[in-house]
Parts: structure tokens; sequence; C-alpha cells
């Protein structure tokens, strides 16, 4: 008798998921969207059209309540992220919650323990771990080839007038933050993951808002000390006059270094410092393969039993971090976190 494909339900029908989860999950013959639901009631009827999804809702709750659902993405603004994951698992639905994992620390924490009550799946959607170059990286980081790594820094530097994003990214309510919260949240727990997820012991930051239509801030940074001794310095915007946007992740060791972008790798081998980057299979489009691979590990997660990367514990210690920062910023000072 052949298995059933997973069934899954989408909540949030904005740009993340028709960009890259519905078309994604459309791929595969081990999973089948069963019915996206967004408050939207005419866009998320052209969704599911688009997409050939039999069932649409408004309301989530008429969508958890369904039995032939085993799984639900939750793709909202910020603010639905607590509430609608929470709900979620106490249907007893697996989820795979959207970055950032919360507003804040307490939201995430508890989302955290209502993943352990309800002792399903709870992954956040930290695709740029995907990468390929990332996961090269990580592998690199893994077997120490780089000594003891001493200093990184990480950010994305986004030009002014570059897309907006939605009108809810502007409203402290509804988002949490500003870009901090929306390109900020990304960078910053890709660096921590590939460090090991050290112990951070202490964050001083600053932050503007250049754009008065903004009532969140446009730019933030910060210095991330870690107990270890090394640091790590951050920074994001979205309002800066460059010639171009990027994102960057740096990595300095006692016996090598590491660029992500572009992808560069050195180490000290015979008292020479040599470039010994690896060729990467390079994939049409490296932003959807890392969507793909993780709806994949989600799902492997959830019908094989794999522990989630990106989980409800690494969101929480990523958001009291995050919660640092901002209070940082607030108060113009250092903030101890152990």
């Amino acid at each position: 008798m052949a298995k059933r494909s997973l069934r899954l339900g989408v909540i949030g029908v904005g740009h993340v998921a028709q960009t890259n989860h519905l078309p994604a999950l459309k791929k595969r013959r081990d999973a089948e969207v069963v019915a996206v639901c967004d408050d939207d009631a005419d866009k998320v009827r052209l969704v599911a059209q688009h997409f050939g999804i039999p069932r649409t809702a408004t309301d989530s709750e008429k969508l958890l309540r369904s039995d032939d659902i085993d799984a639900v993405i939750v793709a909202t603004p910020n603010h639905l992220h607590a509430p609608m994951t929470i709900a979620a698992l106490g249907y007893g639905k697996h989820v795979l919650c959207e970055k950032p994992p919360a507003r804040n620390a307490a939201e995430a924490a508890q989302i955290a323990e209502a993943a352990r009550r309800a002792d399903r799946v709870l992954m956040y959607g930290m695709n740029k771990r995907f990468q390929s170059d990332v996961q090269v990286l990580r592998q690199y980081m893994a077997r120490g080839e780089f000594g003891k790594i001493f200093y990184a820094k990480t950010g994305w530097l986004r030009r002014r007038g570059d897309a907006r994003g939605p009108a809810w990214y502007d409203n402290k309510r509804s988002a949490g933050g500003g870009v901090l919260m929306d390109l900020g949240v990304q960078m910053l727990d890709l660096a921590l993951w590939l460090l090991g997820n050290p112990t951070v012991a202490s964050v001083s930051a600053t932050k503007y808002a250049v754009d008065p239509r903004r009532e969140v801030e446009d730019t933030m940074a910060a210095l991330l000390v870690f107990e270890n001794g090394a640091s790590l310095s951050f920074d994001v915007s979205w309002a800066l006059l460059l010639e171009k946007s990027f994102p960057y992740l740096n990595v300095f060791g006692t016996h090598g270094a590491a660029l992500l972008k572009p992808f560069r790798i050195h180490k000290e081998l015979g008292g020479k410092l040599l470039d010994v980057t690896p060729a990467l299979d390079s994939p049409r489009n490296i932003y959807k393969q890392s969507y793909e691979a993780e709806i994949d590990h989600f799902l492997r997660c959830v019908t094989q039993g794999e522990a989630p990367m990106a989980s409800a514990e690494e969101g929480l210690a990523l958001m009291k971090v995050i919660d640092a920062i901002y209070q940082s910023a607030e108060a113009r000072r250092e903030v101890r976190l152990h």
C-alpha cells in the first residue's frame, strides 16, 4: 500500500508563500497543500486557483480544526507568529513558522512551551542556513579548520529606495521592530549558528531612523561579545546611500578565514596563506534552493523524526539576544546577558 502524502495547510499567502513555499511544495510527491488561509479573501482564492489547492479559508481556526491537515506553515505578519503557532500546536499540528520566531523573547518562550506540551515538530524558517555555500562553510567550521574563531562580522546593507516591503514592516506593533526584525534576524541567526551558538555575554548597540516615514529603526549596529572571548560585529540597514545592496558574513580564526559573499576560504598552510575555496555546485537560484532544502528538512523532521534545525530553543535564545540589542540601543549602554 502506497504511503500517503503529508497534508499541509499554509497560513498567510503573501510574497514568501507565493514565491517560495507553495512552488517548492508543488514539486513534491510526498506532500500536498490541501488548504490555504489569508484574511484577504480575493487573494487567497486567486492563490489557491493558481496552485491548484482545493480549499481556502479566511479564518485560521477553521483551517486548524481540519482533521485532514498534518502540518502548517505560518507565513503571516510577525505579530501573528506566536498566537497562530501556539494555536496550531494546540490542535496537534506540526509547524514551520517563518522568521522571526516572534516579536520578543517572551512570545518565543510561550511558543517553546506550547511545542513542548504538544510534542510536535516546531521549526523556524531560517532559510539562509540551507544555502549550499553556507552548508559547505558549516562543514569547514565543524571540523575546526579555521582554528580558534576570535572574530566574525555580519550584516545586510540595503540601498535606500530599494523595495520597502509590505506596509506592516513599518508598524512596530505588527513587526516588533524594524530592520533588525527583517534583515537582521536572518544574518544574526546565521552567524550564531555557524559559530556554534556561543553564549553571548554582552551587547552594545545603536539604532537610527533615517527615513522619517518609518516608526521603526531602519539602521542598527551592534557588537556582541561572547563568554569565550570572541566577538561579532553586526550591522543592518534599509536606508544607506550605496551603489547596491548586499548581505555579508566573514569569519576569522587563528588558522584561516572565510567570506560568504563572494564565497572564499583561506587557510595558513606551511607558513603560507592559501586560497582553498572548494568548487560549489551552483544551483540556478540559491535563494529558491534554500527554501526547497528547508522544506525538505521540515518534512523529514515530521515523517522521519529528524531534529529540526532552528528549533524552538534556538529561536528563544535568538530572541533574547535581539531583545538585548534593542535594550542596549534604547538605553545607549552595554547590556550584559551573562
